[in-house]
């Protein structure tokens, strides 16, 4: 009689340990099944930080060799307009000297008039006078030859001045596109509304205020916590409206207005 009732409870024990055994093997593999998922999900975010580290690291070389060139254009710039400076300062020296020149001129015809008044009847050689009215003549023409070189150097001058002018606004429109862009890869927007029913939210990014693509991948986070992605469905000018796809959240995990949403991958926009 007690051997069989050894017997029988043998059979129970053996019985409920088949049945943990059989149980907690099912939630071994589901724990199995979400810590790979969860691992993957870290490589591919890790993957992301790398990224866009090389990509800030590109951008900020970028920027600092914009920022020579452009103190570069400003130091030529400056040099131009000392250069345009001394031309017209030269220029002045010239049409003074001209100036000069004329009046000498005006002078001696004057007095050579007046010589012959005085000389009238009188076989006297001028060979000396047209002589000099010949060089002051001559001078005349060299000065106005130099005005007149010195009236291209400055007018190339002020083209140079202008072309560095546009290229440093060119440059400076770049830098500014380029901080736009690492501001809008940077942009942590939020769930604005969900919609269980028809399995969809509202994420307050869109083409105003970030580079969210119909092709880009959001990443849903809750306290610094992945919870998931979101895949938008269509990209408006204030908010975006995104697929609510069960596979693509972590199981147990119900998306909330609040929470905080980010480019999968900042190139997006680029």
């Amino acid at each position: 009689m007690i051997k069989n009732i050894f017997y029988g409870l043998s059979v129970l024990v053996a019985g409920a340990a088949a049945y943990w055994s059989f149980d907690n093997k099912g939630k071994l593999e589901d724990e199995i099944s979400l810590f790979k998922e969860t691992r993957d999900i870290k490589i591919k975010v890790e993957k992301t930080e790398k990224k866009t580290e090389k990509t800030l690291t590109e951008t900020e070389a970028t920027l600092e060799e914009a920022e020579q060139k452009n103190a570069e254009l400003i130091a030529d710039m400056e040099n131009m307009k000392s250069r345009e400076s001394s031309m017209n300062k030269s220029k002045e020296e010239a049409q003074v000297k001209i100036d000069e020149a004329e009046a000498r001129l005006a002078d001696f015809a004057k007095v050579k008039a007046e010589i012959d008044e005085q000389l009238k009847g009188v076989n006297v050689a001028w060979a000396q006078i047209p002589a000099e009215i010949k060089r002051q003549q001559e001078v005349r023409k060299k000065r106005g030859d130099d005005l007149d070189l010195l009236n291209e150097h400055i007018a190339k001058l002020t083209k140079d001045v202008a072309d560095k002018r546009a290229s440093n606004t060119r440059e400076s429109d770049r830098l500014s596109k380029i901080r736009t862009k690492i501001a809008r890869n940077a942009k942590v927007g939020a769930i604005t509304s969900v919609n269980s029913t028809w399995g969809f939210v509202i994420v307050n990014l869109g083409t105003n205020n970030s580079n969210v693509t119909p092709q880009s991948k959001l990443l849903v986070t809750r306290n610094g916590r992945l919870l998931g992605r979101l895949t938008p469905n269509s990209v408006e000018a204030s908010q975006t409206v995104c697929d609510l796809n069960a596979r693509d959240i972590n199981p147990g995990v119900r998306i909330q207005p609040g929470d905080q949403v980010t480019l999968a991958d900042s190139s997006s926009g680029q």
